[in-house]
């Protein structure tokens, strides 16, 4: 198949030509050719290079899934592994335009790592290879990953598994103990609700002559998205069908405005923004250096203070209620490992990603990421691999003995029972776009809450409309 014109790519990337995409990607083989994995085993199969997109290798040295690969191919010289330099795990419609393109080109890696909200919206594009038959095979146990993540695994429309799930998460609100010391409030209380937010953010945020020296807080960074603010106020992004985008509905108007008035009372989006602008990441991460108070961040800040600030007093607890007796509420994210539709040798691609994500695979990762640690005289903390059980013995592995970071999984996990995911949407990419750009064009004060939201459900629903009209028959 020669190159897709830009401008079809472009559409199918946006969530339209979802049929054309289709039609244009490999079709799928069987499982394997002579002296598959399922005929002899890894050991006697043919020599095989198996591509691999997702999280940008580092500039230097290794990542867990370098050490992973390592691993698998000492164990089987015969395998090689590529690990491409595209990024595949970002979020919205530019975040997956290179592997919309590849596909459209005939030139896919093998497998993907993906934010697993949008597999479903490139399983209903038929861009994965179904994995059902691959699991039946090996008698896959299913139940290993945490029951609330598992949908996002799955189509939409058959209901069919497309990805293995590689991790997940949920939010927390961290606080700055010293920071809030110094301003008189109490170390040991942090904000309980929204009104306690805005009240301490105010109160922590500091100025000089030309700018900030610390924000006390600001919705445009970490993991402050919209979505748990719109979620704590009754509303909603997509109607339960999957087929309407509702984002004007008055709960999510009212949500957007509350956030709006806090960044007006922080100083304006451009000041703090400008201020933003100034920080950094790793061991300068705004948190870690006192340029910002409070943060909404997964329970994988945790890992960067036991990194490069392990002696740091700071707090960790679920995100601020919209007032006092509301039940507690967060969000859960994560990515998978998607097989696209057509992969040469697709028993090997199968092996290797549950290698990944299986006990022998994490052990590898970890230790890598471990010794990494240690090189910044830091300590090491496992995110969540979604499973369960796994994750039990990872973080009684790794105990840190540094009270504060250790505390931050034994309130994340038990939290999980009150965490959410976001909507399932055969044009997930574009709802994701349509609720971070109404959020920065009413926080911005570009536009009205209300005419945020009208403007960008106007874009959403011809997405819906264009997904719903191009799923392959």
């Amino acid at each position: 198949m020669g190159l897709a014109s830009r401008r079809t790519v472009l559409a199918a990337a946006a969530g339209t030509g979802a049929a054309w995409l289709a039609a244009c990607g490999p079709q799928a083989p069987g499982r394997g050719g002579a002296g598959g994995a399922g005929q002899g085993g890894l050991e006697t199969h043919k020599p095989v290079t198996v591509e691999y997109w997702g999280n940008s290798p580092p500039a230097d040295g290794k990542n867990f899934q370098m050490d992973v690969f390592d691993a698998f191919q000492q164990k089987y010289p015969n395998i090689k592994i590529n690990y491409g330099a595209t990024k595949t795990d970002g979020q919205g419609v530019d975040a997956v335009a290179a592997i919309t393109a590849a596909i459209a080109a005939g030139s896919p890696p093998s497998f993907v790592r993906f934010d697993r909200f949008q597999s479903p919206a490139f399983a209903a594009k038929a861009v994965w290879q179904a994995l059902d038959e691959l699991a039946k095979a090996d008698k896959y146990d299913w139940s290993r990953f945490a029951p609330l993540i598992v949908p996002e695994a799955k189509g939409i429309t058959d209901g069919k598994f497309y990805a293995l799930i590689q991790s997940t998460d949920d939010r927390l609100l961290y606080w700055s103990k010293e920071a809030f010391q110094e301003v008189g409030l109490d170390p040991e209380q942090p904000p309980r609700t929204w009104n306690d937010l805005r009240q301490m953010a105010i109160r922590l945020t500091k100025r000089n002559s030309a700018t900030f020296d610390r924000a006390g807080f600001y919705t445009e960074y970490g993991q402050s998205h919209y979505h748990l603010f719109g979620w704590q106020q009754g509303g909603g992004f997509q109607s339960e069908d999957g087929k309407k985008g509702p984002l004007p509905l008055a709960p999510n108007q009212e949500a957007l405005q509350w956030m709006s008035d806090l960044m007006k009372d922080l100083g304006g989006y451009g000041p703090v923004e400008d201020f933003r602008k100034t920080w950094g990441s790793n061991a300068q991460h705004p948190f870690l250096v006192d340029q910002l108070a409070m943060i909404y961040e997964t329970n994988g800040l945790a890992a960067t203070i036991a990194r490069y600030r392990p002696d740091m007093k700071f707090g960790a607890v679920q995100p601020p209620l919209r007032k006092a007796g509301d039940k507690p509420l967060t969000w859960s994210g994560g990515f998978g490992y998607n097989m696209v539709k057509g992969t040469k040798d697709s028993d090997v691609t199968w092996e290797l990603m549950k290698y990944l994500i299986g006990e022998d695979g994490y052990t590898v990762g970890d230790e890598g990421d471990s010794a990494r640690a240690k090189q910044t005289s830091g300590s090491f903390v496992p995110g969540m691999s979604g499973q369960p059980e796994l994750d039990k013995k990872r973080y009684a592995k790794y105990r840190t003995n540094i009270a504060a970071v250790d505390k931050v999984p034994d309130i994340a996990v038990p939290l999980m029972q009150y965490s959410r995911v976001r909507e399932p949407s055969i044009a997930a990419q574009n709802l994701w776009d349509a609720v971070k750009a109404a959020q920065k064009e009413a926080i911005s004060q570009q536009k009205s809450a209300k005419q945020a939201l009208e403007d960008n459900q106007a874009l959403l629903q011809k997405a819906l409309d264009d997904a719903w009209a191009n799923v392959p028959k």
